[in-house]
């Protein structure tokens, strides 16, 4: 309403204008009018009601700079020109974007300052463009007002802006504002079945010191336990089991790593105290790709390059883990006992997701659950490294320390002496780079030399890889991968280690004896796909000695670790297609498998059709459906040579609002042999009924997922399984405590925090101050995850240390019922670059608004034409008395200036349409001046409204005969 009343009185106050020229002999110049200067005259026949639009009033507008919002600030309006009421807080957060130089600052909050023409000619409507559209050449700072949008475009001189806002800086710093706090992360993982069970906790965090240094830390705690069978020695197929079996397992605490880093620059750096791989093979340390040299544990001190501060996009890169699967399967990936993670895969050559996997190299253990039991085991060596491998430049490494070394494993006379290690890389120009490192330990010298080559090519993307491993003591290794990507995909990756611990037992470090050859191909072929596996593996010598995989207390099987050659191969066809409201999915594939273990190979082919429908949630409904059903058909040459089916069903509720729950409820029947189809869960046969949960919330996220297999007496029983696991993040600044969502990484952690101030609500009093702390008020939104906070509330969103990460802080959308959001400051878009232990706090001012819309009656039955408005600041009422107000606060009474008369009006809501409550028509009373409530004679807008009104004679006589009411 008020943006209709401006438009109308700039074309009166026009036409006032034109009449007035034909009397006028030269123009008169008309004084500037500011809140707080003396009152000047104004044109006499400005219509009632429109003199606080002609002489100007405070506005609330988004102020928007390059295209991004600054937020929302007060701004004082006349109809030919804006004046910014607080420049030094705009400047402020324009200084929080870019580096300003400090006399440009200085020129930029007296620039703003000053009143500025309104350039509302030069913004877009959704009709039209035309040249200069949204844009405005200055020598020192002008505006755009779009009245329509509510939206003020800044823009200032050019000389003003720093050289580097195009191209960006070589490095980056940390974000301003940021403040040094104590960030951790913790992942609770744990797996159980009828035998076995295993609970691993991990964490790591940094306490910040300075911008340039924190005290980094990573720890984990497992607890294992392995229950006895029963009298007839049953356990899960694959399992080596005895009558005689007993629990076994235990608890184990481990500190990773503990340590201080100072960065010295932007491109060095120097660390002491127990030290692992991780920053070694991510980007704080060069990002060094050795997978063969014995790179363990120390405790010690490193100095050498980084490139933790490169302006560039860093995406860890690790080697392809991939499981071929002839059935729907379970995988945990465990890197010793310490679980990875868990993926629930279908039939097919298949990835495992290892973009949370910690950086290094070590060995993997994937353990496959078809039905709830354990069916196999295999072991692939994995490493993982950053993308700033390839970069430019030289880096290098130094550092020297006592070495720490896994319980029972090595030679322990190693552990007690000092070792040297040192590396460095080196581009070389066209995607090519060269690595060496060497490692110097009592009596013994290690060499790898690697080297990294990536092109892309007319035809598609090449990555290559090899690297040589060379000891004093006979060891000798190597690996190769290729990697090929341009629609068609092609992996290849061998892994060869002939450590000296395989042919004798003398003082050599255990570094294993194993040879892994892994390949997949994918290709399109016509509305198909299709994918094709190999796989092999060889344990030679006497059983590995790999510092990962020796433990004591591994309950599983350890066949895969025996001498033999395993191989596995696979091929698949698969296509997905809609029909009507159905997604169908197919997919064919044969296999040819061999364990080292097992003497007679296994070659078969395979079959799964399944359907799927989504429904999204609709209007009054806030859970979405999705459901799906197929079937698994199988053939091998083992002993039983049927067609076996395994037929699956499953039901999801998702709902996305403030936060994302998932619950799906899955059922299955397996091993239904074909042959007896008249006793369908006959033989082996048997089914399979599960329940999963997911949450991911503000204080973290949880998933759950609890099944039970049942079979035939005779054919092992019900067994049952549970895997679960949960992940948050607390921080602990100066002023309070912080808990917020997990952080997907291992990198040492920084934060963002949100807190939600109530703006003016935080003095109301009764019902209204009971609604100031309840509600959805803001959105702090990091790496595309939004967070809904209310107001008073506060949020923690943590990122990794040394990361470029975005974000948003915005109106809340979810959660907002009968009132309306407006940010007043603290709004818009940021980029966060943080080193570790660093937080970036924000503090935004939110208010809530209530809409009343109703006609106001006086005594007399008349309407309250032009009265003015004392609960709240708004517009007179029209000429009819009606009115439309927004107000911070639910409104049970009105109070108007009629006049020079007081009166109050009761409201009551007869009807809400969305956030707008309609009152109806309002019968008004007489009041007192003194009557009015104390919190409203206090306010400087109201005595200014009292003082400043005159009696209206119009209505004299008929307020006279309504004194009796009062």
């Amino acid at each position: 309403m008020a943006t209709g009343r401006r438009t109308v009185l700039i074309c009166l106050l026009s036409l006032l204008a034109g009449g007035g020229l034909a009397h006028a002999a030269a123009p008169v110049p008309t004084p500037a009018i500011t809140p707080a200067s003396t009152p000047v005259s104004t044109p006499s026949r400005i219509p009632p009601g429109f003199e606080d639009i002609a002489l100007g009033q405070v506005e609330h507008l988004d102020i928007r700079w390059l295209g991004q919002s600054l937020g929302v600030f007060p701004v004082f309006v006349r109809p030919d020109d804006v004046r910014l009421e607080t420049p030094e807080a705009v400047a402020s957060v324009i200084g929080a974007r870019v580096a300003l130089a400090p006399e440009t600052a200085m020129r930029l909050v007296e620039a703003l300052g000053t009143a500025m023409p309104r350039n509302g000619h030069l913004a877009c409507d959704d009709t039209g463009q035309h040249a200069g559209c949204r844009y405005l050449e200055t020598e020192s700072a002008g505006v755009i007002f779009d009245e329509r949008q509510g939206q003020l475009e800044l823009f200032f001189a050019r000389a003003w802006l720093p050289s580097n806002t195009v191209s960006g800086p070589s490095h980056r710093e940390n974000s301003p504002g940021s403040e040094r706090a104590l960030i951790h992360s913790q992942i609770v993982n744990a797996s159980t079945t009828d035998r076995y069970r295993n609970l691993t906790v991990m964490g790591h965090g940094a306490l910040g010191i300075s911008p340039a240094s924190y005290a980094g830390f990573a720890w984990s705690l497992v607890h294992t336990s392995y229950g006895s069978v029963d009298a007839a020695g049953h356990g899960d197929p694959g399992e080596v089991t005895s009558p005689a079996s007993s629990s076994t397992g235990g608890t184990r605490a481990r500190i990773d790593s503990l340590y201080y880093r100072h960065d010295i620059g932007t491109t060095h750096y120097v660390q002491t105290g127990r030290m692992d791989q991780r920053n070694l093979f991510s980007a704080q340390g060069g990002s060094f790709g050795f997978t063969l040299l014995p790179v363990a544990r120390f405790d010690g001190a490193r100095i050498g390059t980084s490139m933790a501060y490169v302006n560039e996009d860093t995406h860890a890169r690790g080697s392809p883990l991939t499981v071929l699967l002839t059935r729907e399967a379970r995988v945990d990936a465990y890197r010793g006992n310490e679980l990875l993670g868990s993926s629930y895969f279908q039939a097919g050559v298949q990835s495992f997701d290892t973009r949370y996997f910690p950086e290094g190299a070590y060995l993997v253990t994937l353990r496959v659950f078809e039905g709830d039991a354990l069916v196999r085991t295999q072991s692939e060596p994995y490493a993982k490294v950053g993308s700033a491998a390839f970069a430019q430049g030289t880096q290098w490494f130094f550092q020297t320390g006592r070495p720490v070394g896994e319980p029972g494993a090595g030679n322990t006379q190693d552990h007690e002496r000092f070792t040297v290690q040192t590396g460095m890389r080196t581009a070389l120009g066209h995607g090519l780079s060269v690595s060496s490192g060497f490692v110097w330990l009592p009596a013994r010298l290690y060499n790898e030399t690697q080297i990294d080559w990536q092109r892309s090519l007319a035809f598609g993307r090449l990555t290559a890889a090899a690297a040589l491993l060379t000891g004093s003591d006979g060891t000798r290794g190597d690996t190769q991968s290729v990697s090929f990507s341009n629609g068609i995909g092609l992996n290849l990756y061998r892994y060869r280690m002939r450590g000296a611990g395989c042919r004798h037992n003398g003082n050599s470090v255990d570094i294993g004896c194993y040879d892994s050859l892994s390949a997949n191909v994918s290709v399109p072929l016509d509305r198909w796909q299709g994918n094709a596996g190999y796989t092999q593996s060889r344990q030679y010598g006497r059983r590995s000695m790999h510092p990962d995989a020796r433990h004591e207390d591994i309950p599983w099987p350890q066949s895969d670790l025996r001498n033999g050659m395993s191989r596995t191969a696979q091929a698949t066809l698969s296509r997905a297609f809609r029909w009507r409201k159905l997604s169908i999915g197919a997919r064919v594939g044969a296999y040819h498998r061999r364990y080292a273990d097992v003497g007679r190979p296994d070659t078969g082919a395979f079959l799964s059709v399944s359907a799927s429908a989504h429904r999204p949630a609709a209007v009054g409904r806030s859970a979405s459906t999705y459901t799906s059903a197929g079937t698994d058909m199988r053939t091998g040459s083992g002993d039983d040579r049927r067609v076996r089916a395994d037929v699956f069903a499953s039901h999801t509720w998702s709902w996305d609002d403030t936060s994302r729950r998932e619950l799906t409820l899955g059922l299955s029947g397996s091993e239904i042999g074909f042959r007896r189809l008249r006793d369908a869960m006959g033989g082996e046969g048997g089914g399979t009924a599960s329940v999963r949960g997911v949450v991911d919330g503000r204080y973290g996220d949880v998933h759950a997922m609890l099944s039970r297999s049942f079979r035939r007496a005779g054919a092992g029983g019900a067994k049952g399984s549970f895997t679960g696991g949960y992940a948050s993040s607390l921080a602990v600044t100066r002023e309070r405590v912080w808990f917020g969502p997990a952080m997907l990484g291992s990198e040492p952690p920084a934060a963002v925090g949100l807190v939600v101030d109530a703006g003016e609500e935080a003095g109301v009093e009764g019902e209204a101050a009971e609604d100031a702390h309840v509600g959805a008020a803001a959105t702090l939104q990091i790496g595309g995850r939004p967070q809904t906070v209310g107001f008073g509330a506060s949020a923690l969103a943590p990122i990794g240390g040394y990361r470029m990460q975005p974000g948003e802080i915005f109106e809340a959308r979810e959660g907002v019922t009968n009132y309306a959001v407006g940010l007043l400051r603290g709004a818009g878009a940021h980029d966060y670059f943080l080193t570790p232990g660093r937080m970036k706090v924000h503090r935004v001012t939110a208010a809530r608004s209530y809409t009343y819309v109703g006609r106001a009656l006086g005594p007399d039955g008349l309407s309250l034409a032009h009265a003015r408005v004392l609960s709240v600041s708004a517009s007179p009422l029209d000429d009819r008395g009606e009115f439309l107000i927004e107000s911070p606060h639910r409104l049970t009474e009105l109070y108007l200036l009629d006049g020079a008369q007081p009166m109050r009006c009761d409201i009551r809501v007869v009807d809400r349409r969305d956030v707008i409550y309609l009152s109806g028509q309002t019968q008004c009373e007489i009041v007192a001046q003194q009557a009015l409530p104390k919190a409203l004679q206090a306010q400087t807008r109201v005595r200014r409204l009292l003082g400043d009104a005159t009696p209206r004679g119009d209505r004299q006589a008929g307020l006279e005969g309504a004194r009796r009411y009062r």
